[in-house]
């Protein structure tokens, strides 16, 4: 039992790797900040934007959606929503939409935890 929960306990940096991004911004961690603040006032809508495509069976709308979102959560360091988007994306492309509930259902976790994490 401790090795399924160990399965899907992510680490802190799994959710915002931080030195990466900094990293990334040439070791500026006062734009990072800048960053991450655009990215915590426009990550609900674009979850909600994606959700409506994902409950419209949209899946333009849903690769639409969740590459945006790919690329506001690379910009950020947040790794395990990029990684979930960038899946929820290509099965939108193929237009295989028979998971998105419980893709969304993940990636909602995610993103909590993440927005959780970068606020602390």
């Amino acid at each position: 039992m401790d090795t399924l929960n160990a399965q899907h306990a992510l680490s802190t940096e799994k959710l915002w790797n931080k030195e990466a991004a900094i990293s990334r911004l040439g070791g500026n961690e006062g734009l990072l900040n800048r960053i991450v603040e655009m990215f915590l006032a426009q990550i609900e809508q674009k979850q909600n934007a994606l959700q409506v495509s994902a409950e419209a069976e949209d899946a333009e709308g849903v690769r639409f959606n969740s590459h945006a979102m790919k690329g506001v959560s690379g910009d950020v360091g947040a790794d395990a929503i990029r990684e979930k988007a960038a899946e929820i994306e290509v099965k939108a492309k193929q237009g295989d939409l028979s998971n998105v509930v419980s893709d969304m259902a993940a990636l909602d976790e995610l993103i909590k935890k993440t927005v959780d994490v970068m606020r602390a």
